[in-house]
């Protein structure tokens, strides 16, 4: 409550940290509405421009856009059939048949209900959730700490990749990566090359910059050329169309539930608690028949999982230092850029601005669902912008934000160079999301465990006196096994059902 109390009296005295959230829930709504340009994306750009702001003012903008941002893709979902961020694709499954069958704005209003509610769940859950679990972990040996993480990674390289190998890969280069510079804990300099720029490792904001936005839009370059497709939009009330909504209370709870228990861990992120909230909400309705041709209930599923998501992914964040999703791994960079480091002491050391996080998150739900449905045709406007005068300025924003950090060209080339890298990865099919929380989780992995070690003097087996160390390790070799386990399962079945 201390906490909570803090971050009320940092917006209240400080209204610039408001404002603030508000333009990052406004900036965060157009970058996910606009197919290509995603949540993560937008948090990527601002957070060099947060170096100049205070802790508050930087974070506000932050939350702010990464709420905005995951709500925002529900739009072009609904209206054209085509997801502005990747998680929205389970919208487009009854958003778009809805919007055809002449109600766009009903699809809308529910849909933007339904993050509400999501969001606002998760909200309750980070208030409530986050302060225990920062108790527990600050009693937590280095034994315990790098099983956690690794647990992380095994989730990581298992879940983010429909092919176990190429997650496992890309893992693997994200980990190569995270060692890159000098040994936190031995003072050994490693694969610099060379280059003294690299003594303080591969500069995490340039990295996902490149992966993300540059290789992004080279991917889309070839669209350059088309126009925009034009949306037309009846009067849009604020008021969710209730009538249409007949049964939804059970999809909502499945979303919102689903979503912040899916955001706790590490690296699966909201494309995972869509389709799993979607899929459940059909198994328990009445009418399953119906989804996919404009149900309610698919739309409330998928868009109160999706933004769940974000106030489950934030609580590892400000307990343990370990990202729920891709965009919380990019508010580690903005939080690293204050000087402060996300993980159990983040309570002690900082109680404001983990109450800031907190409060702002919640009411950034609010100002999401007031500025989405009352903004709805002037953001529509902005959405038809061609491509060819978008591009050009977020690679503009990319190479100024980057220089911006350490007014380094070097990091400019880091941003080319992995830029091209990730272009190539991605034709092959490997998935960036594993490259970028194998780089934030490696170097955690590694610091505990050498921690460890020393502190045990060299005695491996000590791992299992420690039992949340033990149970993590057990978790983290039942994920990495659970493909071949359920390939088993399955053939076990299929020999069963032909005897």
């Amino acid at each position: 409550m201390e906490a909570i109390i803090l971050g009320f009296q940092m917006l209240f005295s400080h209204p610039s940290v408001t404002l603030l959230m508000v333009f990052g829930v406004f900036f965060g709504i157009i970058f996910g509405a606009i197919p290509g340009l995603t949540a993560t994306l937008g948090v990527m750009l601002m957070i060099p421009f947060t170096f100049t702001m205070t802790a508050a003012q930087g974070l506000a903008l932050l939350v702010g856009i990464y709420v905005g941002g995951i709500s925002g893709g529900l739009i072009t979902a609904t209206l054209i059939n085509i997801p502005g961020t990747p998680s929205s694709i389970v919208t487009c499954w009854d958003g778009y048949p809805m919007a055809k069958n002449g109600k766009p704005s009903e699809a809308l209003a529910i849909g933007v209900f339904a993050s509400l509610v999501g969001g606002t769940f998760s909200a309750v859950a980070l208030f409530t959730i986050a302060p225990q679990l920062s108790r527990v972990a600050l009693m937590l040996g280095s034994w315990d700490l790098f099983a956690v993480c690794l647990m992380g990674l095994a989730i990581v390289a298992v879940m983010t990749s429909e092919d176990i190998i190429k997650g496992l890969l890309g893992t693997l280069i994200g980990l190569l990566l995270g060692t890159v510079g000098m040994d936190l804990v031995l003072g050994v300099s490693r694969l610099t090359f060379g280059f003294r720029q690299l003594q303080g490792g591969i500069q995490a904001t340039a990295l996902m910059m490149s992966l993300f936005a540059i290789r992004e839009i080279m991917d889309q370059v070839v669209h350059l050329k088309e126009k925009p497709p034009k949306m037309t939009l009846n009067k849009i009330s604020f008021l969710p169309p209730f009538k249409e909504m007949k049964g939804c209370i059970k999809a909502l709870g499945i979303g919102s539930l689903c979503g912040t228990f899916i955001g706790i861990l590490p690296g699966i992120g909201q494309n995972a608690s869509t389709i799993l909230a979607y899929n459940q909400a059909k198994a328990v309705s009445k009418r399953p028949e119906f989804f996919g041709k404009g149900n309610p209930e698919g739309i409330c599923a998928s868009e109160s999982s999706n933004n769940a998501v974000n106030g489950g992914a934030l609580i590892p964040l400000v307990t343990l230092g370990i990202p729920g999703d891709m965009v919380t791994a990019a508010l580690i960079g903005g939080l690293m850029i204050q000087g402060l480091q996300p993980g159990p002491l983040l309570f002690t050391t900082n109680a404001d601005i983990v109450g800031t996080i907190m409060v702002v998150y919640f009411l950034a739900n609010i100002v999401m669902y007031v500025m989405e449905l009352g903004l709805m045709k002037v953001i529509i406007k902005i959405i038809e912008v061609k491509l060819s005068f978008l591009f050009p300025a977020v690679i503009l924003f990319c190479v100024l934000g980057v220089f911006a950090l350490n007014n380094r060209v070097f990091d400019i080339g880091i941003l080319i160079v992995f830029a091209v890298a990730g272009y190539i990865l991605n034709q092959f099919k490997i998935d960036l999301v594993s490259i970028i929380l194998g780089f934030i989780l490696g170097p955690l992995v590694e610091k505990y465990f050498k921690i460890a070690l020393i502190r045990e003097e060299g005695n491996l087996a000590s791992i299992f006196t420690y039992p949340v160390a033990s149970v993590c390790l057990g978790i983290s070799v039942l994920f990495l096994f659970s493909p071949l386990i359920m390939k088993g399962v399955r053939a076990l079945v299929r020999k069963k059902s032909a005897v």
